[in-house]
């Protein structure tokens, strides 16, 4: 007979925790599993390691030159003999009762493909640093835009061999890629049970932010070609923008890193073919002017009244939305607002909130930046912590700061008078991308970036 879960543990170079992680699957109190190995090309003590298990009834070892994890993940899913299959890191290992409560788990909910587990993180020593709580899906949680991980999560084999299995042109990201494959045809699962222990440690992939953040925008743009193909919404790019007048060392016309200011929106909008027109509007002639440059954008001046500084942005919108109707006969599904004053946004992310927005089916995007700062309020005892109690960095639960680069709302919102709806997705930029210029330090650390930081 097969056995009822395939746990199988790739390894490149995690010779100093692997043997902990193995031992972790023979000490679970459910029993009828099979455990693969996968020597992914490791130059340390990963074969040496591997070799003692070599003769156990329920244990595969494979050696093989360095593939990468997304290919040694097929490979696992091929040789797979379980209905349930699950990835173990090197690095990490088990709760004894992991294979037990997941797998009763999928048997207890046949219309759920995959179950995953809270977790707790460790150090290089093994000390728990934190629990990693997890909201519970229909009753806490109804967006699904926050991927399970990408280990320790047991999947029945048929919804894999289904969508086939992992994309290979992903070097990481794999479950980020798999769960937005997943959610569109099968239903997740979660326990909030820790039943794993996710090691933080210097060399850990996740600290590799940037390259998480670059490939799941080549997640989404794959996902969103394959699934839609050119059956895409019309989005309209409004670049407002008020008197120069008014704010003469942080216009839209100062110079920063070579540039105008102005021009990096312009630029950007104009390199992604997501968008379907772009508009700038402005009341500053200055401005209108610099424009005619971009032959491709459209030029609207709005009334002084729309750019006051305490105006909404929404009277502006509306300005827009009724002169491209009635002079163009134009009406689009979804308007983003690109404020002149972040610079450092790129195109990739105008086309990630837009593949957000298609991909999870929400009302809006908004851009953010993860914040793990501690903060206070004033009350009448002084300053008051607003988190639960303070922790290291490390420790913290992450808060979303809004950095005002991107707004993206479908038009069934904007006709609303609302600038954002009620179900927000959101992407999530580097703090080194989110500067808004709105005093000239500021427009001087964008100068550093651009000139210093920032490697094409």
């Amino acid at each position: 007979m097969p056995p009822k879960i395939t746990v199988y543990i790739p390894s490149h170079n995690y010779g100093q925790y692997i043997q902990k992680s193995i031992e972790s699957v023979l000490k679970q109190k459910f029993h009828d599993w099979e455990l693969i190995l996968i020597n992914d090309g490791s130059t340390d003590n990963t074969r040496h390691i591997l070799s003692s298990f070599q003769g156990h009834p329920k244990v595969q070892v494979i050696h093989q030159e360095k593939k990468g994890l997304t290919v040694s993940n097929n490979i696992a899913l091929r040789m797979a003999q379980g209905e349930y299959i699950m990835r173990l890191d090197a690095d990490d290992f088990l709760d004894e009762n992991a294979l037990l409560v997941l797998s009763n788990t999928l048997d207890l909910h046949p219309e759920a493909g995959l179950a995953y587990p809270d977790y707790y993180r460790i150090d290089e020593n093994d000390q728990i640093i934190d629990l990693q709580r997890r909201e519970k899906i229909d009753s806490e949680l109804k967006l699904l835009d926050m991927p399970a991980h990408g280990a320790c999560t047991m999947i029945r084999k048929s919804c894999l061999m289904e969508l086939g299995g992992y994309n290979e042109a992903f070097s990481c990201q794999d479950g980020y890629d798999l769960w937005i494959r997943f959610i569109q045809r099968f239903k997740p699962y979660n326990v909030n049970i820790p039943l794993f222990y996710y090691r933080q440690h210097p060399a850990s992939l996740t600290k590799d932010t940037k390259r998480i953040l670059e490939t799941r925008h080549q997640v989404k743009r794959n996902f969103v070609r394959n699934t839609f193909g050119t059956s895409l919404p019309k989005v309209l790019a409004i670049i407002p923008i008020r008197t120069e007048k008014d704010r003469v060392h942080l216009g839209a016309l100062q110079k920063c890193g070579g540039k105008y200011l102005i021009d990096y929106s312009l630029e950007e909008s104009l390199k992604t073919p997501l968008l379907d027109k772009v508009v700038l509007t402005s009341n500053d002639e200055d401005i209108l002017g610099h424009a005619t440059k971009y032959p491709k954008i459209e030029i609207l001046k709005r009334p002084s009244s729309l750019a006051l500084f305490n105006s909404e942005i929404n009277s502006t919108i509306e300005f827009v939305l009724d002169r491209l109707d009635k002079e163009q006969g134009y009406s689009p599904d979804a308007v983003m607002i690109l404020y002149p004053l972040s610079p450092l946004r790129r195109f990739q992310h105008i086309e990630q909130a837009i593949d957000t927005m298609l991909i999870f089916n929400v009302d809006s995007v908004v851009s953010v930046c993860e914040d793990l700062n501690v903060y206070y309020q004033h009350s009448k005892e002084g300053l008051k912590l607003l988190q639960k109690e303070r922790l290291l960095r490390l420790e913290r639960e992450a808060l979303y700061r809004e950095n005002g680069a991107i707004y993206l709302s479908k038009i069934s919102v904007i006709k609303r008078k609302r600038l954002l709806g009620s179900i927000l997705g959101h992407i999530v930029m580097l703090p080194e991308e989110s500067i808004k210029v709105d005093s000239p330090f500021h427009l001087w650390l964008v100068d550093k970036v651009l000139k210093e930081w920032r490697k094409e």
